[in-house]
């Protein structure tokens, strides 16, 4: 399935500039250009910090709150489509730390397929989701100021979703992306030569390249 089918028939967003650090319960904005955006001047990065920015709850509970959505268990994505297409015009916009490596030794308009195959997913567990909503429940009653000029018109991420990369090159263009590899310090899980093209495989490393995000206003745990 092509990025921009899958995005629309699953109601995703596509990452764009992702990178590991990206975690469940982050706040995310919407941008002019149509984008969203990880970071907002003044405003809370996650939703957990947003509670501890109104006193709901104290640092302990924050580190509780941090380490329960870094650490939720990735998944098969059970999904009808097990692999993603990106169109070659769209691959320069991914901005995927993958990609970032050979970028500068290799163009990356000469990739003839690009795809996320394998597809897993991080999803945001009940207990978590009903955790999450008792303490907006409790901001919107007691911290009303803090709760309408800061996260109510934001959204936040409560799904990840996550593929291995594997792209083609012709053969003639392969000799120079394996050294742009090399020189990237990154290793293919495998490469397979074709007759006219060769094809790379290499492992998501934790970095997401899609999401699905939910307005904090119509949150429900």
């Amino acid at each position: 399935m092509e990025i921009r089918k899958f995005r629309s028939s699953y109601g995703l967003e596509l990452i764009t500039a992702s990178h590991a650090g990206i975690t469940l319960g982050d706040l995310v904005w919407d941008s002019l250009s149509g984008k969203v955006e990880f970071s907002h001047p003044g405003m809370p990065n996650t939703i957990y910090s947003a509670f501890l920015d109104a006193a709901l709850i104290d640092e302990e509970e924050f580190g509780i709150f941090q380490q329960e959505c870094s650490e939720s268990e990735l998944t098969d994505a059970f999904l009808a489509e097990r692999n993603v297409d990106v169109r070659s015009e769209l691959i320069a916009e991914l901005k995927h730390p993958s990609l970032g490596k050979i970028e500068g030794n290799f163009k990356l308009d000469s990739i003839s397929k690009f795809t996320f195959g394998d597809l897993q997913v991080k999803l945001m567990d009940d207990l978590l989701r009903v955790k999450i909503d008792r303490y907006l429940e409790e901001m919107k009653a007691n911290k009303w100021k803090e709760y309408d000029g800061r996260i109510r018109r934001v959204n936040m991420i409560t799904e990840l979703y996550y593929g291995s990369i594997r792209l083609v090159v012709e053969k003639s263009l392969s000799s120079n992306l394996d050294a742009a590899i090399e020189k990237g310090g990154i290793t293919a899980l495998t490469r397979t030569e074709g007759s006219r093209s060769v094809e790379y495989a290499f492992a998501h490393e934790n970095v997401p390249f899609a999401m699905r995000i939910e307005k904090v206003r119509r949150f429900n745990g």
